[in-house]
């Protein structure tokens, strides 16, 4: 017997698989990778206040600081230079009507004037902890998210 039969058949065998192969192919959509875009969405900053009521009094104790941002709270720490803690640093809570906050320039307008993130701040008031004091019912802000548990009540 002749190999060229088979030889014949083989190869039509081979064109006819490579043709339905290649047919195949042609139909399959073109499938492109693409990387996720993470999408950041700024939060508002936190800013503790709380409600002064004539029986409240006006509290006097001078306190000094730095405007500092904890956990997206204001805050104010102790020194510009340490690393700031739950021990050196305190939730800064003030009079609803003693401030204004710059959210675009991220300014605190307390008593007139302008303070940056930084900033030295001097303001009357008072320390207090979370939540041995009475009034820290009246303070209003999530504590838990802030991780503080000292503040300064002032304005």
């Amino acid at each position: 017997m002749s190999n060229r039969p088979i030889l014949l058949t083989a190869v039509l065998a081979l064109i006819s698989v490579s043709g339905c192969t290649h047919q195949m192919l042609e139909k399959l959509p073109i499938v492109q990778a693409v990387e996720p875009v993470a999408v950041v969405v700024k939060q508002p900053l936190q800013i503790a206040t709380w409600s002064p009521t004539k029986y409240n009094g006006r509290f006097t104790a001078m306190g000094f600081g730095y405007l500092t941002v904890v956990n997206n709270c204001l805050a104010m720490a102790r020194d510009s230079k340490e690393v700031t803690t739950k021990d050196n640093t305190y939730l800064l809570v003030l009079a609803d009507t003693s401030f204004s906050w710059n959210a675009d320039k991220e300014i605190l307008t307390f008593e007139g004037k302008p303070y940056k993130v930084g900033d030295e701040l001097y303001l009357g008031g008072t320390v207090f902890t979370y939540p041995n004091a009475n009034i820290t019912d009246q303070i209003k802000v999530n504590w838990i998210e802030c991780g503080l548990d000292k503040g300064w009540l002032g304005g």
